[in-house]
């Protein structure tokens, strides 16, 4: 279980990540140490080579100045060059160091004592020296005692009389610079997985502390039940992504605990009011049976039992569209429709409702408002805005429509002098089931009108809104595309 852990995979994640960085610092440190020792020894060789060359510069001088005043120097050049290439050998930096004289073709003159055995020059690098050039080189060789090893030499040649006189050639064994790098490779074998080891502690501790409000939340969570939804996710007030999380869990479980305490609320309210009208034709059944009935005293128990049924049918409708709408299943018939006629059939047909109540109705209607749309559901949402109106607005009250359009949308608005809404009532009065002060209501409605309402208006690609304030009343704003965007 723990492999499988966020905690697991963020500790790999951490220490994969710490050990490609530290292998590209070791790739980095071992290139920078090396080529700074083969620079340092190519410094020296070339240092070497130029004293030698100098001497030898000097040495032509001084016998071209005896040759003028008539004296004869009793030193050969092979003499004096064996001086040459032992100078300053004590030296310990040089003390690796091995020089040897060479002639144009590449034979050699003299060498420094214990000269070990190097590789002749190519022929390419040999027609590269008399041509001016000088020459850095890794040559394999012989040392005096039948070692085998490689040498850095650097070749350069001297020139006389406008040609290449001399050629001297600077070799330094390389085994120590190897024999350097090689103990930094191991060095670095051997700290690379110790570092990433010694840094992976405290990386584990900073995962689990970082991963421990995830922990309380899973504690919290697992106590929350459909009967437990009042509890919550508590974390300090930190402002990242695990606070955000649990502000975000903590949202949810509002949510379904108002979708319970809704669908709960509906049952109770449904129970009651189907079981009410039940219980009414049942009396009435039972008074009737086996009375002989006048034809006005048959009708009327006809009339009341249609309209107790007409309450069935309704809830059983509203629960079947939003049952379309949830499973994407409400096939719209999309076209043309003239808003402004259709906004005034269905005011005409809640104006009786509205005068029984003494509710006065007035519209402000544009002409010529044509939109894309399904007419049988765009009237089903007007018509619950306008039923929503009248029952929640007092005797001698007032609703107004208007409807109106802009370059891309049709706007209709729908404002009454009802009770009004409770702010932190307004975000939830299209949840379905959601009733708005139940206790000053006994109406038969079951809170399914307006989430109808919303599912039509955001079907078509629109939205619906509202305002409201205690007393005041409503505004319910309905926003459509002139144009289905299909």
């Amino acid at each position: 279980m723990f492999f499988r852990s966020i905690r697991f995979k963020m500790m790999l994640w951490y220490m994969l990540l710490l050990t490609l960085t530290l292998l590209v610092f070791s790739v980095i440190v071992y290139g920078s140490f090396s080529k700074t020792l083969y620079n340092d020894l190519d410094d020296l060789l070339s240092s070497k080579a130029e004293g030698v060359v100098n001497s030898i510069n000097t040495y032509w001088s001084a016998k071209a100045a005896a040759a003028a005043q008539g004296r004869r120097g009793e030193d050969t050049f092979a003499t004096s060059a064996g001086d040459w290439v032992e100078t300053k050998l004590k030296d310990p930096e040089l003390m690796s160091l091995f020089v040897q004289i060479l002639d144009p073709k590449g034979a050699r003159i003299v060498a420094s004592k214990n000269m070990p055995h190097i590789e002749a020059l190519s022929k390419d690098v040999l027609e590269d020296l008399l041509d001016g050039e000088d020459d850095f080189d890794t040559l394999k060789g012989e040392t005096a005692e039948g070692k085998s090893t490689k040498f850095r030499t650097y070749t350069r040649p001297v020139m006389t009389g406008g040609t290449v006189g001399y050629i001297v050639q600077v070799s330094g064994s390389i085994g120590l610079l190897a024999l350097a790098t090689k103990n930094l490779v191991w060095l670095l074998v051997i700290l690379l997985p110790l570092t990433v080891f010694l840094a992976g502690m405290p990386g584990l501790i900073l995962v689990r502390l970082t991963l421990k409000p995830v922990d309380a939340m899973i504690r919290a969570l697992r106590q929350t039940t459909a009967e437990n939804l009042k509890l919550k996710i508590h974390l300090p007030d930190t402002k990242d992504e695990i606070k955000r999380l649990a502000d975000t869990f903590n949202e949810m479980i509002e949510r379904l605990d108002r979708s319970f305490s809704s669908q709960q609320s509906f049952i109770q309210d449904l129970s009651s009011e189907l079981k009410a009208p039940l219980e009414t034709l049942k009396k009435e059944f039972v008074s009737v049976a086996g009375r002989n009935l006048s034809s006005e005293e048959s009708a009327g128990i006809m009339r009341h039992g249609l309209e107790e049924m007409n309450k069935f049918e309704r809830v059983i409708e509203e629960l079947e569209t939003l049952a379309k709408f949830d499973n994407n299943r409400m096939a719209l018939e999309i076209r043309k429709v003239n808003l402004s006629s259709l906004v005034g059939r269905v005011l005409d047909r809640v104006k009786p409702q509205a005068h029984a109540k003494d509710i006065s109705v007035s519209s402000v209607l544009k002409d010529a408002i044509t939109i894309d749309a399904d007419e049988k559901q765009l009237e089903a949402l007007l018509k619950s805005l306008l039923d929503n109106a009248v029952r929640y607005t007092n005797r001698k009250g007032a609703i107004n429509v208007t409807a109106r359009k802009n370059p891309t949308q049709a706007v209709i608005t729908v404002s009454d002098t009802g009770i009004g809404i409770e702010e932190d009532e307004l975000s939830y009065i299209f949840d379905r089931f959601y009733q708005v002060n139940k206790s000053r209501l006994s109406n038969g409605c079951f809170g399914l009108g307006l989430s109808i309402a919303k599912s039509v208006a955001e079907v078509h690609k629109g939205s619906i809104t509202v305002e409201s304030k205690p007393g005041k009343g409503s505004v319910f704003t309905v926003s459509l595309p002139l144009s289905y965007p299909g």
